[in-house]
């Protein structure tokens, strides 16, 4: 009973946080992303270090953090489009830091340090770009992001019940033994119904396009959250962190939404647009 409360505080404070950051504005949005891109980029480079190896990073979290302001100025318009090809600067920073490092396996510690600005800052950097209203020349508006959050939370939800309930096929029980099929269908229909519901209270997406992306958020998140679940066990650990009592490190928090956010970008931009 003490750890479900424990769990239960701990995700009250989470999700309020969450939204409280970014329904405020958009500058409490960069200051939320910020934080979660470096303790994210933190924790995934400290797998890999308990796995033997050596990623640059405090580079890689600078580098992170620089390409995450520049993106979201140029986002802001605080600086020209143009500008937004200064991402390339502290990538190619980290390539050419060979000439001023000397450590052993440093091809590897490149290959590993830049796959965490891949695979944490590329999604965190768009996000801004689905938190604006294409309808009223591009204003910030998070009704998209938060609709995203709710169907994720949704299906975890009804992913775990169904799961606990009726849970007898298990889904990839190498990587992630405790997920099954039951509870990744009855977390499907969670989802669904969630975005039934939150079709009816926003106006950006029709009711058609909350479905479509509420597949898009249950396949892609799952995939996200087992390609996490792979890399915590290579490294041997339970958790990403532990900055969240009862439920883990931030890594383990956003790995479904750094897949998601990324495909949901290319529905809107691609298909909607």
């Amino acid at each position: 009973m003490n750890e479900f409360i424990k769990r239960s505080l701990t995700g009250a404070v989470f999700i309020a946080v969450m939204l409280g950051a970014i329904l405020w504005n958009p500058w409490s949005l960069l200051a939320l992303l910020l934080g979660i891109s470096g303790i994210a980029l933190y924790e995934y480079y400290n797998m890999f270090r308990l796995r033997g190896y050596a990623p640059l990073v405090k580079a890689g979290i600078a580098s992170g953090i620089l390409i995450l302001l520049i993106v979201f100025l140029e986002w802001q318009s605080f600086i020209p489009a143009k500008y937004l090809s200064l991402v390339i600067v502290p990538v190619a920073g980290l390539w050419f830091s060979f000439v001023f490092i000397k450590r052993d396996q440093l091809v590897h510690s490149l290959i590993i340090t830049i796959s965490g600005l891949i695979y944490i800052l590329l999604p965190l950097s768009l996000i801004p770009f689905v938190s604006q209203n294409q309808l009223t020349g591009f204003a910030y508006d998070p009704e998209i992001l938060i609709g995203i959050l709710f169907i994720i939370w949704t299906y975890d939800t009804g992913a775990y019940i169904s799961g606990i309930l009726l849970g007898k096929h298990k889904m990839a029980p190498s990587i992630s033994p405790k997920k099954s099929w039951e509870g990744f269908f009855g977390g499907m229909v969670f989802a669904v119904l969630m975005g039934f519901l939150y079709a009816s209270f926003t106006t950006m997406l029709s009711l058609a396009d909350w479905v479509i992306l509420s597949f898009i958020i249950v396949l892609t998140g799952t995939a996200g959250d087992l390609f996490e679940s792979l890399l915590k066990r290579e490294a041997g650990v339970k958790d990403s962190g532990k900055i969240m009592p009862g439920h883990g490190g931030i890594l383990d928090r956003f790995d479904s939404l750094l897949l998601i956010i990324p495909f949901v970008f290319l529905y809107i931009y691609l298909i909607k647009i």
